[in-house]
């Protein structure tokens, strides 16, 4: 026999034997000190209840035993539960009435009579709550039923505050985390048929560009030299842009294994803002965009991937140039992180543009990897709009967050913190 099934049967029986003990030892007190039973008497009655004892016992423990085979349903199980402690009763009433502690004329009948009539009500008694605790655990296997075939709105009746109760609330939770995955992978899976879409248009326009004038030069179509540089000046753009496009998603594939490798080191942020605003310097000049620096004097060494921090700059910054109109600026601050956003000092950096800003349906989502909000915040202005993922992912690897803030139409604000350690 399996250990498991041991165990729930020395479960089963133990309350049993504890019930016996007790009950056994309860009424002889009761016959000592109420009755009077004394000397040969009190022998005798211990023998007949030792002997109706075990019969209990072993009918008790069969039933028990058979109950929770689970061969019959609830509401019949706990009736006749009821139905069996009856039967076990009146059962020892027939054996200790021939103690002579009982009239076999007179008083015996009346007693079975009135256990008769107690069993009546018990039973109407056990059969009502039997149907109740059935109909509630009907309702939850229902509802299991339904959440099985796809049905994930379903909830079942918690009120109450007994087990039942306590599972069913249970039950409702769980149906609420399902639908809510639910939800979230369906909006996932339609994110990712937009940005295959997007990429898809994103790699085709550049391909077909690159074959139309690689075509051009091969069948001697252009044959003057100004002409033939122009063609692959722009050729060498658009094989650029494809390769920036590869390296994005090949860095978004590493963000979502958490394989990301940083190369830690102790890194002047008052360096790294330089060298990237002398970086996207002709793309801000081209669009008439004021590239600015803020950042805080005396401002310590941080411990980063200064490669992976440059790359968020990069990518924030060159969001920020394409949605500034000309005339407008950008600035890169650096300073000391307010309490309230680390738990532990550390660096606050922020990129502002003055451009149209970000609506604010879209600025709760905008990092989001598969999320992408105006149209011209992504394909028509500067790609399939990863940037901002890639940004969320390289900050969130150093232990920090990034968040954005915006008025729509007063530009927008990105902001991330980098954890300053000892």
């Amino acid at each position: 026999m399996p250990m498991q099934t041991l165990f729930s049967l020395r479960r089963t029986i133990a309350p049993l034997g504890l019930g016996l003990l007790v009950a056994l030892g309860l009424a002889l007190l009761l016959a000592v000190g109420w009755l009077g039973v004394r000397g040969s008497d009190m022998t005798e009655l211990a023998r007949y209840l030792l002997i109706s004892g075990t019969i209990s016992f072993g009918l008790g423990a069969l039933g028990l035993a058979w109950f929770r085979r689970g061969l019959v349903r609830l509401w019949l199980q706990v009736t006749l539960t009821y139905m069996l402690g009856i039967l076990v009763a009146i059962l020892n009433i027939f054996i200790t009435a021939r103690l002579m502690f009982i009239s076999s004329d007179h008083d015996l009948p009346l007693l079975v009579l009135l256990m008769l009539f107690a069993a009546v009500v018990s039973l109407a008694l056990g059969y009502t709550l039997a149907q109740s605790l059935a109909q509630r655990v009907g309702a939850l296997h229902h509802g299991a039923q339904a959440i099985a075939n796809g049905e994930l709105s379903t909830r079942v009746d918690a009120a109450g505050s007994d087990e039942l109760a306590a599972l069913a609330a249970q039950f409702n939770r769980m149906a609420a985390q399902l639908a809510a995955v639910a939800d979230e992978r369906a909006r996932m899976e339609a994110a990712r048929r937009e940005l295959v879409a997007a990429i898809s248009h994103d790699l085709r326009t550049p391909l077909t560009s690159l074959r139309v004038m690689t075509d051009a030069l091969a069948d001697g179509v252009v044959d003057d030299a100004a002409t033939s540089a122009r063609y692959l000046a722009t050729m060498r753009a658009q094989i650029g842009h494809l390769s920036s496009l590869i390296d994005d998603l090949f860095e978004l594939a590493q963000i979502d294994a958490s394989a990301l490798a940083l190369d830690l080191r102790r890194t002047a942020l008052a360096e790294l803002v330089d060298d990237t605003i002398d970086g996207m310097q002709p793309q801000a000049a081209a669009k008439g965009v004021h590239l600015r620096a803020n950042v805080a004097p005396g401002l310590p060494p941080v411990l980063i991937a200064p490669q992976k921090i440059g790359r968020v700059l990069a990518n924030l910054v060159g969001n920020a140039i394409r949605h500034t109109p000309a005339g407008g600026s950008v600035t890169i601050s650096a300073g000391t992180a307010p309490a309230a956003h680390l738990e532990t000092p550390g660096i606050l950096v922020e990129v502002a543009d003055t451009g149209e800003g970000i609506a604010p349906e879209d600025l709760p989502r905008v990092f989001e990897q598969f999320y992408r909000g105006e149209k011209s915040r992504s394909r028509a202005t500067g790609g399939a709009g990863l940037g901002l993922a890639i940004a969320r992912g390289i900050v969130e690897a150093h232990g920090g967050t990034i968040w954005a803030e915006s008025t729509l139409g007063q530009g927008a604000r990105v902001r991330f913190t980098l954890p300053q350690h000892s």
